[in-house]
């Protein structure tokens, strides 16, 4: 496979305190990258620096120009980045009415996500009617209305119930098969970070450093009943190898 974005012992030094030290791993061209690690380790700061509103201290980070402008986002905060006095469909299309696309060609794609993602509940509706759930779906069909090259997501779920986050998890999975989507899903939970992802990148506590890269060994699309599996918690015993107590 072809890498999308390489980091090469990239480093960010703020003052005198060193937030990432040698941080070095590929994201490659159609996987689903998971990053795991403690609260406050600099995930932000690596996203950052990987989207261009940072620069590295040292080291390299290839791939960078390619992608930029072409990067899907979708946040944690997602009611804070949503236009409340805008319905759905309004908050979705922004990007590209912002870009000054043809507006033929953004109902294109618009009704091309619908018909993907088939959300349950009018688009229509303004932001600040809808629930959670349905504000971070419309924050991820914003993300992907620009037919992005990698979409990020920033722990997209923790706001949500425990079923709602199962129910998403199916759709990212979906949607990152079908759109051959390069994924990186920041994630501080572990179970969420080992069922969603090809691989799971490990950081350590600042100053922050890979502490593994593991493969996944479950084929891509997976269901909620692998939770349940001897498989699954013996992946998930080896991943908690990985785990910082506090």
């Amino acid at each position: 496979m072809t890498a999308l974005l390489t980091l090469d012992r990239v480093r960010r030094v703020h003052g005198e305190t060193v937030i990432l030290d040698d941080v070095s791993f590929a994201v490659e061209e159609g996987r689903f990258i998971t990053l795991f690690g403690p609260n406050g380790c600099g995930k932000t700061t690596l996203m950052n620096i990987l989207t261009g509103v940072d620069t590295p201290s040292g080291g390299t980070l290839h791939g960078a120009e390619s992608v930029r402008g072409h990067i899907g986002f979708v946040f944690q905060d997602y009611r804070r980045t949503l236009l409340p006095w805008r319905s759905g469909r309004e908050n979705i299309l922004l990007p590209l009415r912002l870009r000054g696309m043809d507006r033929r060609e953004q109902i294109r794609r618009l009704d091309r996500l619908v018909a993907k993602m088939n959300p349950d509940f009018d688009l229509h509706q303004r932001i600040y009617t809808l629930s959670g759930g349905q504000a971070q779906m419309i924050g991820l069909m914003r993300a992907l209305i620009i037919e992005p090259r990698l979409l990020i997501l920033d722990e997209p779920f923790s706001a949500l119930d425990y079923g709602r986050t199962l129910a998403y998890r199916q759709l990212i999975m979906t949607v990152a098969r079908d759109f051959n989507l390069t994924t990186l899903f920041i994630s501080h939970d572990l179970e969420e970070a080992l069922y969603l992802g090809d691989e799971v990148i490990f950081l350590t506590a600042k100053p922050t450093r890979v502490r593994e890269v593991m493969t996944i060994p479950f084929p891509r699309h997976r269901e909620p009943s692998l939770l349940g599996t001897p498989a699954f918690a013996a992946l998930k015993l080896k991943g908690l190898a990985n785990v910082e107590l506090a």
